[in-house]
This record gives structure tokens, sequence and C-alpha cells, in this order.
């Protein structure tokens, strides 16, 4: 009985002293991690630097004093690029009040070390290894002084999509070329110039939404552009021109219409057939096709009741204004024209 007593007191005694002795390790352990700790509390932490400036391991002042020897401060003064494709603009740091803080930049250096889990950063300290952390340097701005300028920087790029047209405006000509849309997220541009200042990297790129237009230059196919006060008829296909040709107008008694129209109808060789007008009242019924036809050899009919662009033989009135409403064109030019063009192409006089 009394050995098994024994037995029992000395594995209760084992168990206590067992306990004890990892209490003392964990404390032991515990000061050593504090007092590791403390020691490199200091310094900053190994592996840090700042624009490719080592001060890991180093005190306040000698970070501070590296620092100013080793890191272009004249060079952070240089104007920051943003461009935008082949636009760009100038940020001079003076217009924003900028200066480099090299005081709290080491601060933040130091700090770092707070970042990372204690366990963690006892381990690193104890195997000498670093955070391998490269900083940007901590600069001071005007923030109300940037926010202006980007403000300004959005109203000079921000643009809406332009439509490719060839048309009229209250019967002036529109001449339109396309153009994309721009926006520029201004949070991100603010992200991008804060990172240039604190940095040697003295270019941004924008970030820029481009929308592109609904019709761009290329699609506007042929477009028919009769200008009544030149006596010209200019043929474009996507927004270049093709030819140009001489012409003849409408009389101020029997003017050409101005407007947006289209060809119908494309017709070789076409007869004529009185319209019933005054002006043709004393004129046959038909005329067929051939050598006496008003028409010429090539007519393409417009949306306007007896307009068309027909040729004449009547050379002399081209340039003038001679016609009962038609653009008359030479021969050799109408035939040209003709082949050209297909119905549906769009005429626009003016």
């Amino acid at each position: 009985m009394w050995v098994s007593i024994r037995r029992s007191c000395l594995v209760r005694y084992s168990i206590l002293y067992a306990g004890y002795v990892l209490v003392f390790i964990v404390v032991l352990l515990s000061l050593s991690f504090l007092g590791l700790d403390m020691a490199y509390a200091s310094r900053v932490f190994r592996g840090v630097s700042v624009l490719g400036v080592d001060i890991g391991g180093l005190t306040r002042e000698d970070a501070l004093n590296r620092l100013r020897a080793e890191i272009d401060l004249q060079g952070l003064d240089d104007e920051v690029i943003l461009k935008f494709g082949q636009e760009s603009w100038v940020l001079r740091p003076e217009q924003i009040d900028f200066w480099v803080d090299l005081e709290a930049t080491v601060e933040k250096g130091m700090g770092l070390s707070r970042e990372v889990v204690f366990i963690k950063r006892w381990l690193k300290r104890a195997t000498y290894s670093g955070l391998g952390r490269d900083m940007g340097l901590v600069i001071r701005y005007d923030e109300r002084k940037l926010e202006s300028l980007l403000t300004a920087l959005r109203s000079s790029l921000n643009r809406e999509p332009v439509d490719a047209k060839i048309g009229l405006d209250e019967n002036k000509l529109i001449y339109r070329r396309s153009r994309e849309g721009w926006k520029l997220d201004e949070d991100e541009t603010y992200k991008r110039v804060l990172a240039a200042l604190s940095s040697n990297e003295r270019t941004v790129e924008l970030p820029v939404e481009v929308t592109p237009p609904q019709v761009r230059d290329d699609q506007v196919g042929k477009v028919i552009v009769i200008d009544k006060a030149r006596f010209t008829l200019t043929l474009y296909n996507n927004m270049e021109v093709v030819k140009r040709y001489p012409v003849a107008v409408g009389k101020p008694s029997w003017p050409t219409p101005s407007g947006e129209f289209k060809v119908i109808s494309k017709q070789k060789n076409p007869a004529w057939i009185n319209p019933g007008s005054a002006w043709a009242a004393n004129m046959p019924k038909y005329i067929p096709p051939g050598p006496g036809n008003p028409l010429g050899t090539r007519a393409l009919a417009l949306n306007s009741p007896g307009v068309l662009i027909h040729g004449t033989s009547n050379a002399g009135s081209i340039g003038t204004r001679a016609s009962h409403g038609c653009i008359r064109m030479h021969m050799r030019d109408v035939e040209d024209l003709f082949e050209r063009v297909e119905v549906g192409t769009p005429v626009i006089i003016f």
C-alpha cells in the first residue's frame, strides 16, 4: 500500500515539475522575444529600402543621413509629365507646394515592423532575415491645389465621341470627321501622380476610358455634295475627295432645291418626258434617247420631284444658273460619275 502511495506522489511531482519547467521555458522564450524586439526597436527593420537605398538595421539618424546622401532630392523637384497618346501635360511640383519629408519617411520605415505579427517578426530578427520591402518617399503637398489641377486636366481632356458626318445644318455644309470620346479616371490619376511624385518616375500614363464613335470616317461611304454658289459637284468617299466636277444649276426663277437627298434611280441613255411645267409648254411630250435629248447620256434621279443630275450638250451653260432645277454636267463627267455611285448615295445640295 505504501509503495502504491509513493508511486502516485512521484507521478504528481513529476507532472508538477514538468509544468514548472514548461512555464519557465515559455517565460524565458517570451523574455527573449521581448528582449530581442526591444533591442531592435530603435532601428529600421532589416530588408527595408527607400527608392533602392537600403536603410535596414540603421538608427533613425543614420537612416536619415543615408537618404540625404544617396537620394537625388533635387531630381524630385523635376516636373511630372502626364501623358495620354500624343497629348501631354506638365505638372510642376511648386504648383502644389510639393516637398519631400525625409524624417517622416524614416519613421514610416521604422513603423513597418509593427505591421508584422510578433512571432514572425521575432523569427526574422533571430534569423537575420529582412522584410524585403522597398518604400516610396513620404511627400507633402497642398491637396486642394492638386485636386484643382486635376479638375482642370479633366476639363481639357474629357470629351464626347463625335460621329463622322457630311450634311447640312441650317443650309450650311457640315464636314465633320469622327473623334473618340475620352473620360479621365480622376481617382486613379490622383494615385498615379502621387506615386510619381514620391519616386524617381516622372512620367504618368493617364488612365483614360476611350469611347469609339458610332460612325467612323471609314464608315461614311460615298456622298455627293453640290455647291450651288461655286457651281461644283464633289464626290466624297469616307470623308475624302474622290473627284470634283463643274456643273450648272437652276435659274433664279427655277432654283435647284437645297437639302439632303439621295439617288433613287440611275438611267443610261434616258428618254425625256415632258413634265407639264410652264417652261416645257412648247416642247414635245417625249424625246427619245439620242443627240437631241436634253438629259444627255446619263441621268441620276433624286428623291426631290423633277430634280436630276444629268448630262447636257450645252457645254456653255456649265458654271451658270441655266437649268429648270436640275444639275447639269458635261457628258464625260456625268458618265464618269455614273459609274462611281450607286442607288442610295446621299446627295447634299446647298
